[in-house]
């Protein structure tokens, strides 16, 4: 008996804090209580991706809106805000869509893709021809001529969109978002 209670001490007093002092350690080394907000985000970002491919779009949406507050100011923040656009325009809820992508293109106007989904919201809210008359009218900001490429792409206007897409490629040679426009001419 006297060899259990032995045991027993020796087990609480040696042994168990080297488990306390390894339980502060995650598996990848990083220590409990630090929290490092970018790879959270991205955690969430990913269970929101998972949800999002099995159409259960309210949770994918709180998922992407959880990442987007844990790291408003990272790089990643655009993806977030344009993932939180798509939850939005499949609920049907494109005012808030639009909201969100508009927000996406501020923190990264050189992704095509958030074009894409800001003249989906346009189409969806039956305001794309009031849309394409602005954006005509700003011939200051290049990004409004590939709006108005995908507006007219996206209503059948073809001959349109391809004159708009090569007046872009010509005028705007050296810009990074110039290679996705010329892969959206290819793909006419």
């Amino acid at each position: 008996m006297m060899r259990f209670i032995y045991s027993l001490i020796l087990f609480c007093f040696l042994i168990l804090p080297c488990f306390a002092i390894q339980s502060n350690h995650g598996m990848d080394g990083y220590v409990q209580g630090k929290i490092d907000a970018t790879k959270n985000a991205r955690l969430h970002s990913n269970m929101g991706n998972i949800y999002f491919d099995e159409k259960k779009y309210i949770s994918a949406l709180k998922e992407y809106e959880i990442a987007y507050n844990i790291a408003p100011n990272t790089q990643a923040s655009g993806a977030y805000l344009n993932n939180i656009a798509k939850c939005y325009l499949a609920l049907g809820n494109f005012r808030l869509a639009k909201n969100a992508i508009e927000g996406a293109i501020k923190k990264d106007c050189i992704n095509m893709e958030y074009y894409q989904t800001l003249v989906d919201c346009y189409i969806k809210l039956g305001i794309a021809e009031s849309e394409l008359k602005k954006h005509i009218a700003d011939n200051k900001n290049p990004y409004n001529r590939i709006v108005v490429g995908l507006i007219y792409l996206y209503t059948d206007r073809k001959f349109q969109a391809r004159a708009t897409f090569d007046d872009f490629v010509v005028k705007y040679p050296d810009m990074i978002i110039t290679d996705d426009v010329r892969s959206i001419l290819r793909q006419m």
